[in-house]
């Protein structure tokens, strides 16, 4: 009888024990940035109520770098449903986020501006340093089809370096010029190596026929502040990210993560062209063969760059909720590039001049 009491008192005891538990865990810091990221959202959402003005007044203050990234990029659409030209003048600032998601949605939201307003924007962002920027204007100006973007989407054709950003720009002249020069992306190399030439060369007897119209990009200027933190890598280096000795392009990844491994051969690339004017680093999140697993996955792919294992105070330091992720730290310690996704070379190698021409 005594030892069943005991039992029953030992589950009693248990029971509480994870009763209490589940009712007053600490919440994970990535739940609580979703949870203030989505009442944001719905004050966002809240303010279509307002009058236009006041609209813009409060969605002028979420674009505030102190705000979260997915806060500012849902301003973004929020400015972008507002029919005031002070909000086309706000969308075209909104470039100048140091954050790829923020860019990104104003080139996707620019086609609900009025028809000559949309085109000045995508024109703006077919000159961008960032590749998905690129093809996102790509995509929007095909739609539009006006022979103002031929000699824009040229440009790309003979020195953007991304294959897929060729096709699309070819696609795109097909759309406005009814050129018959045509090939799929699943076509051999060779096949659209000739299509390209074709295109070159029809632009060479005929661009007299189209207006030669070439805008500016606007580049990130918001920077932030790179965290009070040091890097400690695989081989022992430490880094202060507030006080790196060249600029710092550090790629948040994982062995595990398809697309990080999409993007590897261009950061490889990077590195092997670029490793004596920046210094790279790859911070691995949630390895599960832990430093062993990654530096055997480094060396059966070829990546030569630093690593280290991302750490819960990394992770908290730049909100780091997903990957990839990939921060450019100038030499005083700001982020002046933020890119959420993965990224291709010429994306990196753009930015790092951008950083270089920077004053």
């Amino acid at each position: 009888m005594r030892r069943s009491r005991r039992w029953l008192l030992a589950l009693v005891l248990v029971g509480a024990a994870i009763t209490v538990r589940m009712l007053y865990q600490p919440q994970d810091p990535h739940e609580r940035m979703h949870a203030e990221e989505a009442r944001a959202q719905q004050r966002i959402d809240a303010l279509a109520s307002l009058p236009p003005e006041q609209q813009l007044a409060e969605l002028r203050r979420y674009l505030s770098p102190n705000t979260p990234i997915a806060v500012r990029t849902a301003a973004v659409e929020g400015i972008a449903r507002l029919d005031l030209p002070e909000a086309r003048v706000l969308l075209r600032e909104a470039l100048r986020d140091v954050a790829s998601p923020v860019r990104l949605r104003v080139a996707e939201m620019a086609t609900r501006q009025p028809r000559e307003e949309a085109f000045q924007l995508l024109m703006t962002c077919l000159a961008d340093h960032d590749t998905q920027l690129r093809q996102t204007a790509i995509t929007h100006l095909q739609s539009m089809r006006d022979p103002r973007a031929v000699a824009a989407l040229m440009d790309i054709l003979r020195e953007d370096p991304n294959d897929q950003t060729q096709q699309m720009a070819m696609g795109a002249l097909r759309a406005i010029t009814n050129q018959p020069f045509h090939a799929r992306y699943t076509d051999p190399p060779t096949k659209r190596a000739q299509v390209r030439r074709q295109w070159l060369q029809w632009y060479r007897n005929a661009q007299r026929q189209y207006p030669t119209l070439r805008s500016p990009p606007i580049h990130p200027t918001r920077t932030i502040a790179a965290p009070n933190l040091t890097l400690r890598t695989l081989d022992g280096e430490t880094l202060d990210l507030r006080r790196p000795p060249k600029p710092l392009l550090i790629n948040f990844w994982g062995t595990w993560c398809g697309e990080c491994q999409m993007e590897l051969p261009d950061f490889a690339k990077f590195h092997e062209t670029y490793s004596a004017r920046v210094l790279m680093v790859g911070v691995a999140f949630d390895e599960p063969e832990g430093e062993r697993g990654l530096r055997k996955f480094c060396a059966e792919k070829g990546v030569r760059y630093p690593q280290a294992l991302g750490t819960e105070a990394i992770a908290r330091a730049f909100d780091i909720d997903g990957v990839p992720q990939t921060v450019l730290i100038d030499t005083q310690g700001a982020i002046r590039f933020w890119w959420q996704g993965a990224r291709d070379f010429g994306t990196l190698e753009r930015a790092l001049k951008l950083l270089e021409q920077a004053p």
